[in-house]
Parts: structure tokens; C-alpha cells; sequence
């Protein structure tokens, strides 16, 4: 890590930006200033199936160029309206699941009210507006980043309790749940660390303080959509982004007052209660939601209490400008009755009838938007998260308090209608407090770090095949001083500051647009290149005598075509990726009973490399078929300037949990009221660690299995819905982590209430 005063170049560089940045801002706001109009103008119309029939709870985007400004859901007519806009161009998309998006574009004048119906037509495309591939928000098909995302209707459709139970169904994506609900859970992403995913709740980010994240808790009521998007973001984000993006995306108010009520219950006394409603009137927009879910697990020690909820505020009486704040709250409880399947070693100590560990995860956000005039808009947000937890055991009882603050503020500019340019600054601060994080006199001390960042990202429609994208974000992340610890093994360690610039560029072109008298439709073809980092984490932090310790890092790259067929009715995806991980932090020493004989340093590598296909079919309005493969090849390199990997390692070992080849599918078919669906999940063996001593106790082989679902839905009159689900219908007996095995044949069943009935 370099030292404050050797970081001098990189300190005129940011007091240099910090100078520029308003000037620029000023700038765009003079230039811009004169175009902006007063009088404001409408928008309205109707979203139309195939057959004509008027289309309720559509989701509509309006995008001003190339940025989506406002979101509308259609009403039971299926009418949408969009008030109080500006003289502009302006473009409306459908997006509604299982139909192509209809676009329109509009050339509003002035106290306008123009109608643009939206008509759709039956696909297997689905064009979602996301934004965490692209500052300020993107029509998923002008983002050359690989991206996934999973919508309600999906969660719903298998019947998920939890969001983990979904991201199986991503390409490129590895789930490893230890056993039970509520089991720690890692997820993987292109062969990268669990904690190279930056994590994120209606955009507040929600990781400890060196990247984990545990998605155990996270439930799937009050989630509208997950994105996920794979490779490195840091140059938007930051540290933690090193191979993917994961952003949960909870409901807006939208529409008149409704409200929904479900109850469920299952195997292993499971039971589930939630509630949730949305609204928006005369420019309050609202939306809750409420869950909770108990269950007693297998053996003894193994429950599991998880409690969630959402809200979402909102204030806009025009797109002008927009006030939002959004709050999650999450606190659950769970046994720890430790590994009970697989032992290697044949040391199973038998279960553990007395640690349990809670958790308490909040977050809350606040947005300001200001449209200074139709180019430029201000856009600034404030968030703050806490992830606690405390753990009891018979040894004696420890806790992790974990706190982020962030504040971001970013301009965006419309150069012109091919050109948009986004830049901004933002201030994250974040700390932890540990039990064994302590000083020389063995008391725990807070452990802070601040980051100074600026950004910037270019989106260039130089034609309607192309959208090229831009950006570059630069860290100056600041540790502070830490003193000597109490096993002698950290001496007393200066304040530091390291500089990392990452850059990122994605692409996609049209390179052979649908032809109505072929079968064979559009191709398009996708690529993306980029860097990420991480920072250290607590311990690896805590644990060092080494001042120069730095962030690891990644660099990446992806290439990809997108093949539709048969009037967007099927639709084919392949990727290559290639992720190279350099700088990882090693703990070099001799044995936990001797602390002071370690040390950290930037010395590990790894990478990983693949391929990632999907397909999705959509034969008719009542069925929906999906499937994908990942092909994964990683491994374990040498440290630098050795021959050796660190310990227990060895060079061109695959890396540990990361399977060689994994894949899902998904089918679902309507009939009237009436649901069916099937989904499974299957992957080859994988490395994995002795389940009572981790890696200390070797590395062992983890077989592969294969997972299938079924559940039904059918919805009775007056807006009553009952469902059930069979999970692992095959019964069959796996450990996604090695030493916990995963729940055998179990099923639920519930019922959920609409009012006012749809």
C-alpha cells in the first residue's frame, strides 16, 4: 500500500478533478439553461395484447433519448399517462413478460397531450430497463455487459421464499447454501470470491467491510426484480464489484391502492406470513411490505426466524423534480448446529445444541432529482447500512458491527440525441467493530475507511446498431491508523491511502437486423472489458504487519452474440469470458496457535475462464421455456515469484466451490387460472473444504447432483390464489457446501389475497 506522502501524484490528481468538477456542472447548466420551457405537456395511451385486448399492470418506461426518466404502470383499462413533462423527444417500451416491448417515439411540443398505444407481440424477449448496468439507468439490449435479470413474475412462478432460490437460475452464477434455510450462503460469479459481488438493495450497498455478503436472509416477497449483472463494475461502483453486480429492486407505488395478504406452511414446521400494498395519488407514490418466515430445520438446534420489510416513498408532481426514499430492515436468528453430513476426517463432534448467531441488516436511502433543464439533470442520493451480528457459542460469545454511510451525487448530461454523458463525485465511509479485532490491551477498536471517488461514464448511439459505453471511476481509498494488537503480530500501523483508477468499456451492435420472410432474426453481438478491486477486509487487515497491503484486483473481459429465431419467439445467448485475478491477499504463517508468526501480503492469482449459453423459448402465450449452461474452467496460480500456491493449495487446482459444469431449467405453462411449473438445477462435483477445520483440514472432493421442483398456482374468483410446491421432487440426498446436507423431499402450500381483486 503506498503511504500518504508517496500517494502525492494521485492527491494533485483529485484536487485537480475536485476543482473541474463544478465548473463543469456550471458549464453544462449555462449551456443548457436556455432550452428549458416552463409549460408542461402529456403523454398518455393504452398498452393492446395480440389480440387487441387492453393489457393491466404493464409496466411502461419513458426514456428521454437515451435514459429512462419515468416508469408507469397501466391501469385495469390498460392506460397509462406520464404528466408535466418537457418539450422534447421522448420514447415509450412495454415491458411486460412474454411479449416483445413495443416501442414508440414521441415528439412532444410544448403544452402537448399526444396518445402513442403501445401494441405487443409474442416473444421471448424481454427489454428491461435496469440500472445497475449503467449510470442512470439502460434498455438491457444497449448494454454490452452480460446481464441477467430475474423479474417477479419468474420469482413468483417458483414459488421462491428466499432470493438465493432464484439465482440458480443464472448463467455463470454458483450458489452454496450450507444445508438448511438460513445456513450461510455464498455466491460465486464467473469463478471470482464470494465476496467479489457488490451487493445492493434499491441501490444501497449492503456488504460488510472487505466485500462478504451472506444472501441467507434476503427474502423474495417485496421484490420486484433482481439484476445481475457479471463482470467487473468497479469502474461505477467501486470496491466490491470485481465480478458481477447483484441489485435487488424492491416495489414502487404505482396505480391506485391495492394490497395482498399471504400465508403458507410446509415441511419441517415452516411457516411464512406476509403483507404488502402500493399506491401512488396525486404525486405520493408508496409501497410496503412485510414478511416473516420460521422454520424448525432437520435436527436439533437448526431453526431458523427471518424477518424482512421494505418501503418506498416517493414525491414527483412532475419529472422535474422527484423525491425518493427508501428503507429494508432485516433480522432473523439460526441455530448453528454445525456439519452433519459429510466427515472426512471422521472427527464429527456431534451436533451443536447451544451456538446460535443473529443478524440485524438495515438500510435506508434518500434521492433528490432536479431537471435543470430537458439536457441536464442532478441527481444526488445519501444511504446508510448497518450489517450486525452476534454469535454465541460455548466458548464464549462474540459480535461483528458493520456500518456503511455513502454519499453520491452525479450529473447527467445530454451532449446530444446520439451522445450522454454521466459524471459525479462520491464520499463512502465505512467501519467495522470486531470481537477479535482488538488493540494491545485485547480491547475492540473501529476500524474506519473512507474512499473519495469521481466518476464518469459516456453512452454514444453513433448509429441505431451501435451503443458504445465508456467510464472510469477513481478511488483514493484512505485506512486509518491502526495500533499494535495484543499477539504482537501488528506493530503500531501508519494511515494510508492508495490510489486505483478502473476503467471500463462494453459495446453492442446490431449486426443483422429480423427479416419478416425468414425464420432467422435479428443477430446481435455484445462484448465488455473492464477492472475491479477489493479492499481489505477486517482481519486481513487486523492480522498484518505489512503497511503496503493494497486491494486485489481483476481484469476481465466477455464476448458474446445474441441469436433470436422465429419472430423473437426464441432467443439464443453465448458468452466467453475471461477473468485474471491478481494482488489476492495470502496469510503466510505457521499456525493458528501462533498469530504473531503471520503475515499478509499481495501475493495470490487465480483465473477462471468460460462459456456461458442460455436459451428462451416462447412456442405460445401459455408456455415459457428456459434453460442455460456454464462451462467453468478455473485455477489456482502460482504466488509471485514462486512456483508454489499458498498453502493447502496446489498450482492449477480449480478453485473451491466452483463447479466445471452447471446448468438449469425452467418451464412453465398457463391454462385459464391455472399454473404449472417445473425448474431444476444441476452441477458437477466441485472442490470443497473439510467441513469442521476449512481448509486447515484439507480439500476434498464434493459430488455433483441434480435438483427438481414442481408447483402449481390457480387463482379463484374475488382475487384468492392457492399454490403449493414440491421441492427436491426426486428426493434426492446432496450438499451444496461439504458437511451440510441440503433439505431431502419438502413441500409447501399457501394461499394469497388480492384486494381489490385484479
Amino acid at each position: 500500500m503506498k503511504s500518504i506522502g508517496a500517494n502525492s501524484e494521485a492527491r494533485v490528481c483529485l484536487t485537480r478533478l475536485l476543482k473541474i468538477t463544478p465548473a463543469i456542472a456550471a458549464l453544462a447548466l449555462l449551456l443548457t439553461a436556455g432550452t428549458w420551457s416552463a409549460r408542461a405537456a402529456t403523454i398518455e395511451g393504452t398498452v393492446f395484447d395480440p389480440s387487441g385486448k387492453p393489457v393491466p399492470s404493464a409496466r411502461v418506461n419513458l426514456l428521454a433519448r437515451l435514459t429512462p426518466v419515468a416508469e408507469r404502470r397501466s391501469d385495469a383499462q390498460g392506460h397509462f399517462r406520464f404528466e408535466n413533462l418537457s418539450a422534447g423527444a421522448y420514447r415509450l417500451v412495454a415491458d411486460v413478460p412474454g411479449f416483445a416491448a413495443s416501442a414508440v417515439s414521441v415528439d412532444l411540443a410544448a403544452d402537448e397531450t399526444r396518445s402513442a398505444d403501445l401494441r405487443l407481440a409474442l416473444s421471448a424477449v424481454e427489454e428491461h430497463v435496469v440500472v445497475s448496468a449503467s449510470l442512470g439507468g439502460a434498455l438491457a439490449p444497449q448494454v454490452g455487459s452480460s446481464l441477467s435479470v430475474l423479474a417477479q413474475k419468474d420469482i413468483e412462478e417458483r414459488g421462491a421464499q428466499s432470493v438465493l432460490e432464484v439465482l440458480r437460475d443464472v448463467p455463470g452464477v454458483a450458489v452454496a447454501e450450507a444445508g438448511r434455510r438460513g445456513g450461510a450462503t455464498g455466491v460465486f460469479i464467473r469463478g471470482g470470491n464470494s465476496n467479489y459481488n457488490l451487493v445492493m438493495v434499491d441501490g444501497v450497498q449492503v456488504n460488510q467491510f472487505g466485500g462478504d455478503f451472506d444472501f441467507a436472509p434476503l427474502p423474495a416477497e417485496g421484490v420486484d426484480r433482481v439484476e445481475i449483472v457479471r463482470g467487473p463494475e468497479s469502474a461505477l461502483y467501486g470496491s466490491n464489484a470485481v465480478t458481477g453486480v447483484i441489485n435487488i429492486v424492491t416495489h414502487r407505488g404505482q396505480g391506485p391502492p391495492h394490497f395482498t395478504v399471504l400465508g403458507e406452511g410446509g415441511s419441517f414446521t415452516t411457516r411464512r406470513f406476509a403483507t404488502g400494498g402500493s399506491g401512488l395519488t396525486r404525486g405520493l407514490s408508496w409501497a410496503y411490505d412485510l414478511s416473516r418466515l420460521d422454520t424448525g430445520g432437520v435436527v436439533p438446534n437448526d431453526g431458523f426466524r427471518d424477518q424482512s420489510a421494505f418501503l418506498n416513498l416517493g414525491y414527483s408532481r412532475s419529472l422535474r423534480r422527484q423525491l425518493n426514499f427508501h428503507f429494508f430492515g432485516n433480522a432473523n436468528d439460526a441455530g448453528a448446529p454445525g456439519p452433519f453430513g459429510s466427515d472426512p476426517l471422521g472427527v464429527f463432534p456431534g451436533i451443536d445444541r447451544t451456538s446460535y448467531n443473529k443478524q440485524n441488516l438495515f438500510g435506508y436511502q434518500g434521492t433528490y432529482i432536479e431537471q435543470f433543464s430537458p439536457r441536464l439533470r442532478q441527481v444526488t442520493s445519501a444511504s446508510v447500512a448497518s450489517n450486525d451480528y452476534y454469535f454465541h457459542t460455548s466458548f464464549g460469545d462474540s459480535y461483528s458491527d458493520n456500518l456503511r454511510g455513502v454519499l453520491n451525487t452525479r450529473s447527467e448530461l445530454t451532449v446530444s440525441s446520439q451522445d450522454f454523458l454521466v459524471f459525479g463525485f462520491e464520499y463512502n465511509r465505512e467501519q467495522v467493530k470486531n470481537t477479535y479485532i482488538a488493540d494491545a490491551r485485547n480491547t475492540p477498536f473501529l476500524l474506519p475507511r473512507t474512499s473519495f471517488a469521481y466518476f464518469a461514464e459516456n453512452r454514444w448511439n453513433p448509429s441505431r446498431r451501435w451503443v458504445v459505453i465508456t467510464g472510469v471511476r477513481l478511488d483514493d481509498i484512505r485506512t486509518h491508523q491502526l495500533p499494535p494488537d495484543a499477539f504482537g503480530s501488528r506493530p503500531l500501523l501508519p494511515a494510508q491511502s492508495v490510489a486505483k483508477a478502473n476503467p471500463r468499456l462494453s459495446a453492442t451492435y446490431l449486426a443483422r437486423e429480423a427479416s419478416a420472410m425468414s425464420g432467422f432474426g435479428a443477430t446481435r453481438l455484445h462484448g465488455s472489458f473492464g477492472t475491479g478491486i477489493r479492499a481489505p477486509s477486517g482481519f486481513e487487515l487486523a492480522f498484518t504487519n505489512n503497511p503496503r497491503l493494497k486491494p486485489e484486483k481483476s481484469l476481465s473481459f466477455d464476448t458474446g452474440v445474441e441469436q433470436r429465431f422465429l419472430a423473437d419467439r426464441v432467443v439464443l445467448d453465448a458468452t466467453y469470458f475471461y477473468n485474471r485475478f491478481k494482488d489476492q491477499i495470502v496469510v503466510l504463517g505457521s499456525s493458528l496457535s501462533n498469530l504473531s508468526s503471520f503475515t499478509s501480503a499481495n501475493l495470490a492469482n487465480a483465473r477462471a475462464r468460460g462459456l456461458e449459453t442460455s436459451v428462451r423459448v416462447r412456442p405460445a402465450r401459455s408456455l415459457d421455456l428456459s434453460a442455460n449452461y456454464t462451462r467453468l474452467d478455473s485455477a489456482i496460480l502460482a504466488l509471485d515469484g514462486t512456483t508454489l500456491a499458498p498453502s493447502p493449495f496446489a498450482v492449477g487446482q480449480p478453485l473451491t466451490r466452483r463447479p466445471r459444469n452447471s446448468g438449469s431449467f425452467n418451464a412453465t405453462w398457463y391454462h385459464g387460472r391455472l399454473m404449472l411449473n417445473l425448474n431444476g438445477y444441476w452441477r458437477t462435483r466441485v472442490l470443497d473444504v473439510e467441513p469442521n477445520y476449512g481448509a486447515f483440514g484439507g480439500l476434498f472432493p464434493n459430488p455433483g447432483y441434480f435438483l427438481a421442483n414442481s408447483g402449481f398456482a390457480y387463482r379463484l374468483p374475488r382475487g384468492v390464489e392457492v399454490y403449493g410446491r414440491l421441492n427436491n421432487s426426486l428426493n434426492r440426498k446432496y450438499e451444496e457446501a461439504l458437511g451440510f446436507p441440503a433439505l431431502h423431499l419438502n413441500f409447501l402450500a399457501g394461499m394469497r389475497f388480492t384486494f381489490p381483486a385484479q
